[in-house]
């Protein structure tokens, strides 16, 4: 059999690690190994893919578009594996496992995440994807999704309705006066309209939605930003680079930091929202049933 052509799986595992955090300090305090031993680790896989995979300025950093690919490829590969060793290891009563998209996971989940345990009593552990089938393996106890409600066979508790609205640092409103929210691409260089896409057809709304809403299309020929990392994405609108379309719900703490501010028309779907998915057998389980109590109340 040949020689499988991976790169270094520890190199893999710390630039999935970065990625997720977004700080080489940060993955290296969830790894547990020194931040030296991350930058090495991904400057050996930049290496070995041949292109740089960060951006760095100072102590920041931010995925290229290489990373940007690369990052929801390990991350979903990472997750499919761990959830698939959990059909050869015991079963743990002591541990909820949830799915949920990376933004969801980071700007929703992670706040919260002492207060879930609290309540649940559990262990709790998230399998990032935003490809939501990845959340139907019997592994995951369930899965925060976005929709219109209907997840086949599972049972779905609403958490908050889609509201939709164009957000924008100040610095960047401040900059560009002649920006109008009711016709961003009239008004702004389309390169600066960040567009987080929806490659696994979630029904999020997208730019072209966004003007498919307001009864227009997109000009033809107009070539946006994609930033597939929504996390990503509005921490490039939190540093002036552009404006996107934010949920409220996810970019409320940026919001009332001041960092965001949203602006034009809000839009919404009938239905449509973030709700908590699960199979009906999981009522059974106390644990489960105290996660969603509080969830249910958090939001």
């Amino acid at each position: 059999m040949a020689r499988r052509k991976l790169p270094p799986m520890n190199a893999l595992v710390a630039f999935e690690a970065a990625a997720r955090h977004g700080s080489f300090t940060r993955a290296a305090e969830d790894l547990s190994v020194a931040q030296p031993a991350v930058t090495r680790h991904i400057a050996r896989l930049e290496d070995w893919i041949g292109a740089p995979l960060f951006l760095r300025r100072g102590n920041q950093i931010r995925l290229t578009a290489e990373g940007e690919t690369l990052a929801e490829l390990a991350t979903s590969v990472l997750d499919r594996l761990e959830v698939g060793l959990q059909d050869v290891a015991p079963v743990n009563d002591q541990e909820l496992r949830i799915g949920a998209s990376f933004g969801v996971t980071h700007l929703w989940l992670m706040p919260r995440i002492g207060a879930m345990r609290a309540a649940a009593n559990v262990t709790i552990n998230f399998i990032t994807s935003d490809d939501y089938r990845s959340f139907d393996d019997r592994a995951i106890d369930c899965s925060i999704r976005f929709g219109n409600g209907d997840f086949g066979g599972n049972a779905a508790d609403l958490l908050f309705l889609e509201t939709c609205q164009i957000v924008a640092s100040p610095e960047f409103l401040a900059n560009h006066p002649t920006f109008d929210p009711d016709r961003p691409i009239a008004t702004l260089d389309p390169a600066l309209l960040f567009d987080h896409g929806d490659p696994h057809l979630n029904g999020w709304i997208t730019w072209a939605r966004f003007y498919e809403r307001e009864g227009q299309s997109l000009p033809s020929g107009q070539r946006l930003r994609t930033v597939l990392s929504y996390p990503s994405m509005l921490d490039m609108i939190c540093a002036g680079e552009g404006i996107g379309l934010g949920y409220w719900g996810l970019e409320d703490q940026m919001v009332q930091d001041g960092r965001l501010v949203r602006v034009g028309p809000a839009l919404s779907r009938p239905h449509y929202g973030y709700y908590l998915v699960y199979r009906p057998d999981m009522t059974a389980k106390p644990a489960f049933q105290r996660l969603r109590t509080y969830l249910m109340g958090a939001a």
